[in-house]
């Protein structure tokens, strides 16, 4: 019994978001390309699925680090490149430098997406049926502003007009409270809800493609820290999700839960963040209990990094357990499904690797995050302590 109460709290979980931008929640989840919300027993059932609560046979606590810094594909490579050049003195350059940054500059203001990404700590504890998280968030968004000044030739082009082309940039630091609890219906359903409130100060600004924040040879990390760096004006907000979990046969258990419901928003200086509501169908397939294949899929698509274009995450992760469930290795990736490329370097794919240890009462998970570029993206460590 006892190594089965161990064995399914080390399980995997996955992809899940914050309520501003999409993230995972532990290294596990990472290490599973953010796979699977159909199948986990930690303290993460609190943010991916609360009804898995309701199946936790022992307290468990535990505290974990993550974070991620993701550029679009050949975003941030054009944006470097195109930084090179003097773009204040545009029309003092030669004709051929002028054509080689227009050129670049179609690319940076065509991408679909720019940089995002975080910086968290997830302290929690969960009992059977309950979970409590105080969460740490730092996160930001970096993203080109929509503009017809590049349908000019580029001998066409002014200072001022490389002046007003801008980016926007969206920047949080908050404090996130999670109460969960989940809820048998029967041995094989349960039902959940997490109540997350989110206290702490936003901005959202545009900066102009020569502003100082913009310089060659500064990484996506820095830009993206900039951005929350900047967050000033203070927020907070409930924010609520519901879920259910179904054990089917013998080797399958389904997942669907629904996250920012009734839509939340926050408000910035420019307008209003709207935390999109998002549908997950998550499911874990277990042919022994060695081995594990999840699957994630957003049911919907949705403006996920509020910039008005439409993304459709999928992850899938394998696992695969030795010695006795004592040593853990899994890989996955995510991908979108709103890409023309689903995977491969032309796709916007997410490539994941990842470990666990089971050292008796004490669990220690570690995940890599790999971009298409082979870019490391990702970092997760988690530890836990089950509490007997």
């Amino acid at each position: 019994m006892k190594k089965s109460i161990v064995f399914f709290i080390t399980l995997a979980f996955g992809i899940q978001l914050f309520s501003v931008v999409p993230f995972y929640y532990g290294a596990r989840s990472l290490s599973l390309g953010y796979s699977s919300s159909a199948f986990n027993y930690d303290i993460n059932a609190i943010f991916i699925n609360p009804a898995l609560l309701s199946a936790l046979n022992v307290p468990i606590t535990g505290y974990q680090f993550q974070n991620g810094f993701f550029g679009y594909r050949g975003f941030y490579d054009d944006l470097n490149e195109v930084l090179k050049y003097d773009l204040k003195n545009f029309e003092g350059l030669d004709p051929e430098s002028q054509d080689i940054i227009h050129e670049k500059l179609k690319s940076v203001y065509g991408y679909k997406h720019g940089m995002y990404g975080f910086n968290s700590n997830l302290p929690g504890v969960a009992f059977k049926r309950y979970g409590f998280s105080v969460s740490f968030v730092n996160t930001s968004i970096i993203n080109p502003l929509e503009t017809d000044i590049l349908d000019k030739f580029s001998q066409n082009l002014t200072n001022n007009d490389i002046k007003n082309l801008e980016f926007n940039i969206i920047g949080l630091k908050y404090t996130q409270y999670s109460l969960a609890y989940g809820l048998d219906f029967s041995q094989s359903f349960s039902i959940g809800v997490a109540i997350h409130y989110l206290n702490g100060k936003v901005s959202e600004y545009n900066r102009s493609i020569t502003s100082d924040i913009f310089s060659t040879g500064s990484r996506e990390k820095e830009y993206i820290e900039y951005g929350w760096a900047g967050a000033e004006k203070k927020f907070g907000k409930v924010v609520t999700d519901f879920s259910l979990s179904a054990v089917v046969g013998k080797f399958f258990r389904l997942g669907i839960i629904m996250k920012n419901f009734s839509d939340p928003k926050i408000q910035t200086e420019l307008g209003e963040i709207v935390l999109n509501q998002r549908i997950i169908a998550a499911i874990a397939f277990k042919p022994d209990n060695k081995t594990g294949i999840f699957l994630d899929i957003d049911i919907k698509k949705g403006d996920l990094l509020h910039n008005g274009n439409d993304m459709q995450p999928i992850s899938i992760g394998l696992e695969k357990s030795f010695f006795n469930n004592k040593f853990f290795l899994r890989a996955g990736f995510m991908s979108d499904l709103t890409e023309q490329y689903f995977i491969g370097k032309k796709g916007n794919v997410l490539y994941a690797f990842g470990m666990g240890f089971n050292m008796g009462n004490f669990m220690v998970d570690a995940g890599l995050g790999l971009g298409n570029d082979g870019k490391v993206r990702n970092l997760a460590i988690s530890g836990f302590f089950i509490m007997k």
